[in-house]
């Protein structure tokens, strides 16, 4: 019976994803060359990159969208695989009798041409020689491991030797005596190498840009040192906004360094994890009088690891001061904002009233004037007329109207101010 529910989309997509990059069986004696791309970003390019080699050889082409492929082109095998950051590709083929298994690696094989036109930049390069145990134990002398670097270990049945280190033809060498281990062992073995030397590679990515960044977080330090210490003796409010000035200026230089490295310092992080999962996958035991591959690579890797997770904290630590000391800055310049703008409202207030008062004399002359005016004119016309006959004068008649055309002149002043 078929599945009736309904199904999210996603799902074929994740149930597939544990499957995407499965391990090749391999039967010992092989050779196996290891390419990581960094900065192959163009996934067209990539994928007709690809489709030149298939073609070239005659075998199908890819789905250009895919992110895996795998493809026998006769002479040799190629796994290819997109990542986030980087484009691997990892070459097979029956590794030839001789007393230096990395004499003919299967790298060799594949046309110079298209190797040259490879997007990207390799971060990572590696050789893997898989030979039974009597065959491995014979070539190991005659390698070219540095022995000071030398690390080897047990995991099940096999025993690997390698120093980590690059050769004069620029790739690292790896060998793998694969013991009675079965096919898909050998080939998961042989992943677990390659993907070890790839992560370790791109997490120490990380530590030129913490070491090119110490310089200028010290000297950040310190210059935030001096401005916080300087803080309480600012007098003055130009001087408290040219220290914060200063202080967002610095603020935005922290923020320049954590946007330059968080990504890289992330991936680092995530990289690291990689590498300290596929070691524990392999199970180690030692062999006599050498250190085993963690041991090895924890000495060397642990310390670098440290400085990127220290020098990234000491950045986000930064941050946090600078931003801490600009919001206690830029509230003391407020508050001094503030207080100038209380005494600048209270000069104002000053001002209104004065003004008020001024306007308020202004009117009462006026109004005095108006009157004296009209009274005048009033009297002019009013002394001629015949009072005796309404039992008064002219000059009371006048007295009688000054309270009349004040009171008169007085609203209509008021009225065209639009007071009330």
């Amino acid at each position: 019976m078929t599945l009736a529910a309904p199904q999210h989309p996603l799902r074929p997509v994740l149930a597939g994803e544990i499957h995407a990059r499965p391990s090749a069986p391999l039967t010992a004696p092989v050779a196996i060359s290891r390419l990581a791309m960094f900065g192959a970003t163009d996934r067209r390019a990539q994928a007709e990159h690809l489709a030149i080699l298939c073609r070239l050889n005659g075998v199908p082409v890819p789905d250009p969208a895919a992110s895996y492929a795998f493809a026998d082109l006769g002479a040799f095998r190629l796994r290819w695989e997109r990542h986030t950051e980087f484009l691997g590709l990892t070459f097979f083929a029956p590794l030839l009798p001789g007393p230096d298994p990395f004499e003919r690696p299967a790298i060799s094989l594949v046309p110079a041409g298209w190797l040259a036109d490879l997007p990207g930049e390799a971060i990572a390069a590696s050789h893997i020689a898989l030979l039974p145990d009597a065959e491995a134990e014979t070539a190991l002398p005659r390698i070219g491991f540095a022995g000071e670097s030398l690390a080897a270990s047990a995991a099940g049945a096999a025993r690997i030797w390698t120093d980590f280190r690059v050769h004069a033809d620029g790739f690292g060498r790896i060998l793998v005596g694969v013991g009675d281990l079965q096919p898909s062992q050998a080939g998961r073995i042989a992943q677990i190498l390659w993907e070890i030397e790839t992560y370790r590679m791109l997490a120490l990515l990380a530590l030129p840009a913490a070491r090119a960044a110490t310089p200028d977080l010290a000297e950040a330090s310190a210059r935030l040192d001096q401005l916080a210490d300087s803080v309480s003796t600012l007098e003055g409010l130009d001087a408290e906004r040219a220290a914060l000035e200063d202080l967002s200026a610095l603020a935005a230089r922290i923020e320049r360094a954590a946007a330059a490295t968080g990504d890289r310092f992330s991936a680092a992080r995530a990289y690291h994890g990689l590498v300290q999962r596929r070691l524990a996958e392999l199970e180690e035991t030692p062999l006599p009088a050498l250190p085993t591959l963690s041991t090895f690579l924890s000495r060397r890797l642990d310390p670098a690891m440290a400085t990127i997770e220290a020098t990234g904290a000491r950045i986000g630590a930064l941050s946090v001061r600078c931003a801490r000391a600009v919001d206690l800055l830029r509230t003391r310049v407020a508050l001094a904002q503030e207080a100038k703008s209380e005494e600048l409202l209270s000069a104002l207030a000053e001002t209104g009233r004065s003004q008020l008062k001024l306007q308020q004399t202004v009117e009462g002359l006026s109004v005095a004037a108006i009157s004296y005016y009209l009274i005048s004119l009033f009297g002019y016309a009013a002394k001629p007329l015949p009072w005796d006959g309404l039992g008064t004068t002219a000059e009371a008649a006048l007295a009688l109207a000054v309270p009349v055309v004040a009171a008169a002149v007085w609203v209509v002043i008021r009225r065209s101010r639009g007071l009330r």
